[in-house]
């Protein structure tokens, strides 16, 4: 019959200097007997894994919402590729191991998982493999599923979703509409980076500083498309300010990479409608002009374009002004309803991010050169130290001259608020199939209309076969595109832009607090309960796109009394990537896989040629052929030492090389502890015995105080040292180098010291400790301890 143990807590709560007991649950071991002789094998480890890990899928613990004490730990959700790689592994091993560390210190625990299904990867797959693309998504997530459930994470999978479920999508429609409520969505025909190999149009933030792709590596083109835009730079400020929140934790320079993303908020947004000269209701297009000094908006005389302009068109070309070209075309004033000339002309002063200049002869010599040549109309009014041609403003001081047209313009939704002159507005349009649909109707009599609330979700058409690249199957469905509009019920047709992904996975955090709510998104008590995320575990790589997306979608979402929390994410731990072992012959920069390498000679050469060969650590990648399958690590060592493998030698934070060099050590470490385990059981089992190593009554009192103070020392040591890196710095490899202390001072000490309940407290220590990291044999060791323990300490 199986014995029934309680596990419980040795790990240090903050500023404490004894261990204290804050967590249990109940372990069971298979056969309730330890045999002594069995070695820490791979199959034993597998053995082992297999009987814990059904155990660990039965746990039904859920978050209490009335509980004070909670950890919101959260890795980055993956693409379902199909299969892991070892950036998977490293981060899913980090975020298991600290929300089972923060579970064993008593905090109520969310730990949840889902997939980032929609995007152009899975749709260009299914499109290579002759299949669709939900087939190929649900067939990946299924695979990669079970891959880490190998692997031992407890994720709370109750709360698991898809992006590309109707059911989740369906709410991020809803988002879309209300920030379209909000004024905060447009569209408008721009010039937009297009995607010659994925087909599509990428946001400036999806182009690297090479002009390339980041999905493709292709060289990107420019074209000219109508495109669905969300005015993220309305929460420009907001967001910089953000940044310094006393709320962040251990960002590190994350906050640098976001204000170099956003920019410095030291002007205002101005937007005008560009109409046709005496046509005031025909709108071509809307300027979004960047203004340092708003109060100035009346002392505008023109508006410059460079050549390459799209207005620049052979049928909005007016005459000539001396070196200037006039345009049949005006900007309607917001505030006014000034028509402003517009002018093609190069060599003004545009700034380095702007695609417009504005004119203001009455503060700039140049202006009014330009002014006279064209003849346009420069009116001077004192505005106490400046002029301008406003009565309402007159007399005023720049401040509050300031202060009255930044409020008109937001009033008017034509701007008003500050921003940075670099930052661009979210472009969310992808001409392809495999995302989710934006939710407008195009009425002939009504215009652009919203799907109303209630029609809600529109899904996407189903498809039995294959699509082709490069052409929208939205566009050619007839049937889904064809509709009733919402607003006159007449003929009308869908949207057939789907979203960027993006989009999708900016809010995903919130939805896994409330996954089966059918009426909001989220209910505000329950992320109220949970929010903020108290540790985001991901790549540096998306400290840029996705947190820039997923702040602003939580201030806007805030900005509507939505949610609790401005700043969605406390403390992030972003982990550096792991490096594969590559060999490049010198003088072709040829990449070889390593059977094609001869170390029998040092330094290494090509087998065939005998040529010398540069060796380095660099990404993991298939051209490169350094890619490790974590499938295999996990069938040659196991999944506990695995993850063992994965988080020791190596911070979090830093990059990592995977070299089986440093696997010994740690593996001897492994096998060292279970040895102790089972020398403890045989010492405890044989006490009574002839056999026992030695009677304790015969060792001398002070031997035997020395080495129990030895213990004492060393497990409140490496117990404080391994619980503030894994709470406060999240140092891992240092928690572990802190137990490798303790095992080794275990093993110093003479085996009849095994009987000592000195011991006894040192052992479990360890065991605990170790068990955020290993589940599953630090839970088949506890059982075996528990089965010959003797103080109250541990078996009460």
């Amino acid at each position: 019959m199986a014995h029934v143990y309680r596990l419980r807590d040795v790990f240090f709560r903050k500023k404490s200097r004894l261990p204290v007991v804050v967590f249990q649950r109940y372990i069971y071991s298979k056969t309730g007997v330890w045999p002594v002789d069995r070695e820490l094998t791979v199959a034993v480890k597998k053995e082992t894994e297999a009987y814990w890990k059904d155990k660990f899928a039965k746990d039904s613990r859920r978050f209490n919402r009335d509980s004070k004490k909670k950890k919101y730990v959260l890795a980055m959700f993956p693409y379902p590729s199909g299969k892991l790689h070892m950036g998977h592994v490293r981060v899913y091993t980090i975020s298991d191991s600290m929300a089972r560390f923060y579970r064993l210190q008593g905090y109520n625990v969310i730990h949840p998982m889902g997939w980032d299904a929609f995007g152009l990867p899975a749709e260009n797959a299914a499109i290579e493999n002759d299949t669709v693309p939900d087939i190929w998504t649900y067939a990946n997530i299924a695979e990669m599923k079970a891959q880490l459930l190998d692997l031992g994470c407890k994720f709370d999978w109750e709360r698991e979703f898809a992006t590309c479920d109707p059911n989740y999508y369906k709410w991020t429609q809803y988002i879309f509409l209300l920030l379209h409520r909000a004024g905060l969505t447009y569209q408008q025909e721009a010039l937009v980076n297009w995607d010659p190999v994925d087909q599509t149009v990428l946001a400036h933030e999806q182009v690297d500083e090479n002009g390339c792709s980041w999905r493709s590596g292709a060289l990107v083109e420019k074209r000219y498309l109508k495109q669905w835009f969300i005015k993220t730079t309305r929460f420009s400020k907001s967001l910089w300010d953000g940044l310094s929140s006393p709320l962040l934790e251990f960002w590190q320079d994350i906050p640098k990479i976001q204000k170099n993303w956003i920019g410095e908020c030291n002007g205002y947004r101005v937007e005008m409608c560009v109409i046709h000269e005496n046509e005031s209701a025909n709108l071509l297009d809307t300027f979004h002009l960047w203004m340092s000094q708003p109060e100035m908006i009346n002392g505008i005389s023109f508006i410059a374009i460079q050549s390459d302009h799209k207005l620049n068109r052979e049928g909005n070309k007016g005459p000539q002004c001396g070196i200037y070209l006039t345009l049949k075309l005006r900007a309607l004033c917001p505030l006014s309803q000034r028509q402003i000339p517009i002018i093609v002309c190069d060599d003004l002063q545009y700034s380095a991010s702007l695609d417009t200049y504005i004119g203001i002869p009455c503060i700039n010599e140049n202006d009014k050169i330009v002014a006279h040549v064209c003849g346009f109309d420069v009116t001077n009014v004192i505005l106490k130290d400046k002029m301008i041609n406003s009565r309402e403003l007159d007399g005023l001081s720049p401040e509050e001259a300031r202060e009255i047209v930044i409020d008109k313009l937001l009033k008017e939704n034509a701007g008003g608020y500050q921003t940075s002159a670099k930052l661009r507005d979210w472009l969310i349009s992808r001409q392809r199939y495999w995302g989710t649909p934006i939710p407008i109707v195009h009425c002939l009599h009504c215009g652009t209309v919203p799907v109303p609330f209630e029609h809600l979700p529109v899904t996407l058409p189903h498809i039995t076969k294959s699509i082709t690249k490069g052409v929208s199957a939205l566009k050619q469905d007839s049937k889904w595109k064809s509709c009733q509009c919402p607003k006159c019920g007449g003929e009308a047709e869908r949207e057939t832009d789907t979203m960027d992904t993006f989009a999708d996975s900016s809010w995903y955090y919130l939805r896994y607090l409330d996954p089966h709510n059918n009426t909001k998104p989220i209910d505000f008590d329950r992320q109220a309960a949970g929010m903020p995320v108290d540790l985001y575990v991901g790549g540096k790589e998306h400290a840029d796109l996705h947190m820039y997306y997923a702040r602003f979608i939580q201030h806007f979402l805030a900005s509507q009394g939505l949610v609790s929390h401005e700043e969605p994410f406390k403390r992030l731990l972003v982990q550096g990537m792991v490096m594969g072992q590559s060999y490049k012959v010198k003088d072709t920069g040829r990449y070889l896989k390593r059977e094609q390498v001869d170390f029998s000679v040092n330094p290494p050469v090509e087998l065939r040629t005998g040529i010398s060969l540069e060796m380095s650590y660099e990404k993991m990648s298939k051209s490169k052929h350094n890619g490790i399958d974590p499938q295999d690590v996990l069938d040659e060592y196991g999944a506990d030492t695995t993850r063992l493998l994965m988080l020791a030698n190596y911070a979090p934070f830093s990059q990592r090389s995977w070299s089986t060099e440093t696997f010994p050590g740690i593996i001897n470490w492994q096998n060292r502890i279970w040895l102790t385990v089972t020398e403890f059981i045989q010492q405890r089992e044989n006490k009574n015995d002839d056999t026992a190593d030695c009677d304790q009554s015969v060792v001398s009192e002070n031997e035997l105080e020395h080495y129990k103070k030895f213990l004492w020392e060393s497990r409140n040591y490496s117990v404080r040292g391994a619980s503030f890196n894994m709470q406060e710095t999240h140092q891992i490899s240092t928690s572990i180098s802190f137990m490798q202390r303790l095992t080794a001072h275990m093993r110093k000490v003479p085996q009849y010291v095994m009987l000592t309940e000195e011991f006894e407290r040192a052992l479990a220590a360890q065991i605990i400790m170790l068990s955020p990291i290993t589940p599953h044999l630090a839970s088949e060791m506890w059982a075996g301890v528990c089965s010959v323990a003797s103080s109250s300490y541990i078996k009460k």
